[in-house]
């Protein structure tokens, strides 16, 4: 099955978000059994070779690639999807236009404005039809949008509700600076706005709800309360634990 035939039958979904480009990591994560890798192109340096060399390696290791784009850009997203990727992952997604604008840049007309081309890597070089890379795109393209200001809780219903958007991603950090409260996850304000995205989210057909999980304790919660994509950021996971072996050693 597909990724995104997966998200829309509710399966529980693993995925690893890759900042620092990385080949082998990607493969890492597909060896070790997560169902996806998310490239970050926001807030990382990898450029359109480099991200279509990591979707090479999730290829090689059987596990499907999505680009985080820098801002809501057709350009971007067709360069990604040209690379192979399995969809894509817009930022700043404040309404339901916004999310419309999203969908339409990764699919094809009539439904998008995406340009055409076999001759790229998504395409097989030119050696598959045109019929089916059209067939491919239109049935496996995945659209995550990024709910993480104060417009996007106001307006959660209709970005969930959007049709073509296969899941929510809450942004816990830029949530919090938007709502006046960097960093502080605890505020009851920023509890409330994230309550409210997430009825709204698991209240929507064919649409996952896509959070980050800061601990493998907090999974189980995460799930009670509907999320069907978890996300773990690569660096962080790094982080933590080369911080525990200097500690450790330190003392």
């Amino acid at each position: 099955m597909s990724l995104r035939s997966r998200m829309a039958g509710g399966d529980p979904l693993l995925g690893l978000i890759l900042k620092v480009p990385a080949h082998s990591a990607v493969e890492l994560a597909g060896h070790l059994g997560f169902d996806f890798v998310l490239l970050d192109t926001e807030h990382a340096p990898a450029e359109t070779v480099e991200v279509e060399h990591h979707v090479r390696a999730g290829e090689a290791a059987g596990i499907p690639v999505l680009v985080r784009l820098a801002g809501n850009d057709p350009a971007a997203a067709l360069h990604a999807l040209d690379a192979g990727a399995a969809g894509i992952v817009v930022p700043h997604v404040s309404d339901a236009a916004d999310a419309e604008a999203a969908v339409r840049a990764a699919h094809y007309p009539p439904r998008g404005i995406r340009s055409l081309a076999v001759s790229t890597r998504a395409g097989r070089h030119g050696t598959r039809t045109l019929e089916e890379h059209l067939a491919e795109a239109a049935r496996e393209t995945v659209v995550v949008v990024q709910a993480e200001d104060r417009d996007s809780v106001r307006n959660c219903d209709a970005i969930a509700a959007t049709d073509g958007v296969d899941a929510v991603w809450i942004g816990p950090t830029d949530l919090s600076l938007s709502l006046g409260v960097p960093g502080n996850f605890g505020h009851a304000g920023y509890r409330a706005a994230v309550d409210r995205v997430v009825e709204a989210v698991v209240s929507a057909p064919q649409c996952a709800l896509c959070v980050l999980v800061d601990h493998p304790g907090k999974v189980g919660e995460w799930r009670e309360r509907g999320a069907g994509v978890l996300l773990f950021n690569f660096n962080t996971v790094v982080v933590e634990g080369l911080r525990a072996i200097v500690s450790s050693v330190r003392r």
